[in-house]
């Protein structure tokens, strides 16, 4: 049974690098942009999982100490879950491609990350132009974000208020997981609970901020004073002069 587990673990990281290995980050980068005038939402959904890759461990299957197989999350590493299938189901693919469409990464996973990744290097309106009206809505966002109370939670305020900006059609989830992606990106984080870009943390066995939060991490954890942080977004958004201001 273990190794029937560890041969299918493998085989979906493998998977999950080779396509990861086909990502152009300007092109996430700039779909994610192009997404909030078209309201195109898959167009966000390539950019958490990239994120997430950026320090995300290319790796065998680890048994997590103290674990045992019949656990849902076996692997130390990644937690992927027990009976990992070798190819998604048509009813698993179609919620998949239901979440892709919410614009944001739901559930965690190697097939999942994997998929995430798949539809988006084929899909052929990826190369979309960002439009100034893209600009003003992320500027909105970033804006409504940095006006924040310094102990108010997104949850709090950000959440409602993005919802008024002109212009993006948005519902209040898939609000969260564009705020979640951003954390992802290590731009929404906080001294002590950090985003992907430069360290590792499984999001599947993450800490919350208590036990009943539906958010993840780690913008669960992030609140007004915390900020954009400045070096990140330069790393993910410096090549647009139209956003300089939130690098500076």
């Amino acid at each position: 049974m273990q190794e029937e587990l560890e041969n299918v673990h493998d085989i979906w990281n493998i998977k999950l690098f080779e396509e990861y290995e086909k990502c152009d980050k300007k092109i996430i980068v700039d779909s994610f942009l192009a997404s909030f005038s078209s309201n195109k939402r898959e167009l966000r959904s390539a950019l958490p999982v990239y994120a997430i890759m950026q320090t995300f461990p290319n790796h065998k299957f680890i048994l997590r100490e103290n674990q045992i197989l019949a656990r849902e999350s076996p692997c130390g590493i990644c937690s992927t879950a027990y009976g990992y299938p070798k190819e998604l189901s048509e009813k698993s693919l179609e919620i998949l491609y239901l979440c892709i469409n919410e614009g944001g990464l739901i559930g965690h996973g190697l097939s999942n990350y994997y998929n995430y990744l798949h539809v988006f290097n084929s899909n052929e309106i990826k190369n979309a132009e960002v439009k100034d009206e893209d600009f003003r809505i992320f500027s909105e966002i970033l804006d409504i974000i940095l006006n924040t109370e310094e102990n108010d939670t997104l949850k709090k305020t950000v959440l409602k208020n993005i919802g008024k900006i002109k212009g993006l059609k948005i519902t209040v989830e898939q609000r969260q997981v564009l705020l979640e992606t951003l954390g992802y990106c290590s731009i929404l984080e906080t001294d002590k609970y950090k985003g992907l870009l430069e360290k590792y943390t499984n999001l599947s066995v993450a800490p919350r901020k208590t036990h009943s939060s539906d958010w993840n991490y780690p913008v669960d954890f992030w609140l007004g004073k915390d900020g954009i942080n400045k070096e990140a977004f330069k790393f993910w958004f410096g090549n647009y002069k139209q956003l300089e201001k939130y690098w500076k």
